[in-house]
């Protein structure tokens, strides 16, 4: 899911690949960064397709981003080392 506004997401994860080059997100896999929030990942077809209309159903959703966090990978799933809060 994509953000109607991305602009302070993408300054943010341009302001953390500055700062850290040698850890760019996505380990560099990507020529551009589209912020998004993920949803459901790794599901078969079925899966997937009853999340995305159970989605389609509600949206618009709103929020605030209050925090984020430091996600590592350890070949098999995702945790999170660490959480910042946002002002």
């Amino acid at each position: 899911m994509a953000p109607r506004s991305d602009g302070p997401f993408r300054r943010l994860t341009e302001a953390v690949a500055e700062r850290w080059p040698e850890a760019p997100p996505f380990g560099g896999r990507f020529t551009e960064v589209v912020p998004h929030l993920t949803v459901a990942q790794g599901q078969d077809d079925a899966v997937l397709d009853e999340v995305e209309a159970d989605l389609l159903r509600q949206l618009p959703v709103s929020g605030r981003v209050s925090s984020v966090d430091l996600m590592v990978h350890d070949g098999v799933r995702w945790r999170r080392r660490v959480c910042f809060g946002l002002r």
